[in-house]
């Protein structure tokens, strides 16, 4: 029996009910790209293959095929895939879509260029997040570019959710991971073992904390930002 990771509570709670459609790429994510990629001339660029993990509805794949990569999305979710089609027979955009399990990554070795992370490891357990990342790492071109982006341990909502293991919760009474499933909280030392394979070029921590107190919340959160190759 093939092992999966994919939480069906983000199909069920999450993209089949349209939550979550994110519509506009991650700032960050856009600057990190631009500055790895963007001396290639944008009619150069379609030889540069990138697979967005995770792609949700695809809103940083979406970027990155209006940019010239050639583009390819994996999501467990098939309401997800389906958005993602959508989008871009609308926009006449040309990517590659698929629903499928990270564990199982149904490309060939030594393929992508750039693997995108955009907080999608985060919702799995420890031990599949490192066997996903193996997983990616095999996928991947030598000297490719591995970006992710997992919530931290200094995040805010960490105690609002019930821990299962050390570092994951779940059973969110509140907030935005309410209804998602398993959150992994990632610290620095996981980082260094899930990484281990890699030449690690940046990790940095982002952190987004509210000082002027309200009823109503509007953002915070914490998240590390991980730049590698292979």
């Amino acid at each position: 029996m093939i092992k999966k990771s994919f939480d069906k509570n983000w199909e069920e709670n999450i993209y089949s009910k349209g939550k979550h459609l994110n519509k506009y790429p991650y700032d960050i994510l856009v600057s990190i790209v631009a500055h790895n990629f963007f001396d290639v001339l944008k009619n150069k660029r379609n030889k540069i293959r990138v697979l967005d993990l995770g792609c949700g509805a695809g809103n940083n794949t979406k970027f990155l095929a209006e940019n010239g990569f050639d583009v390819w999305g994996i999501d467990g979710s098939k309401s997800a895939i389906e958005k993602c089609r959508e989008k871009f027979k609308t926009l006449n955009l040309k990517g590659n879509f698929i629903q499928g399990d990270f564990l199982n990554l149904p490309y060939s070795n030594n393929f992508f260029d750039l693997v995108v992370d955009r907080e999608s490891l985060y919702a799995n357990k420890f031990s599949d997040i490192k066997n996903i990342v193996d997983e990616i790492y095999k996928k991947m071109k030598r000297n490719g570019l591995f970006i992710s982006f997992i919530y931290s341990f200094y995040h805010p909502e960490r105690k609002l959710g019930e821990e299962i293991e050390p570092n994951t919760y779940t059973n969110f009474r509140k907030g935005s991971f309410f209804n998602t499933g398993k959150v992994h909280f990632i610290n620095l030392k996981e980082i260094y073992e899930l990484y281990s394979k890699f030449k690690i070029k940046n990790i940095m921590r982002h952190s987004v904390t509210e000082v002027h107190n309200k009823p109503q919340r509007l953002m915070a959160f914490d998240e590390y930002v991980i730049i590698t190759r292979k």
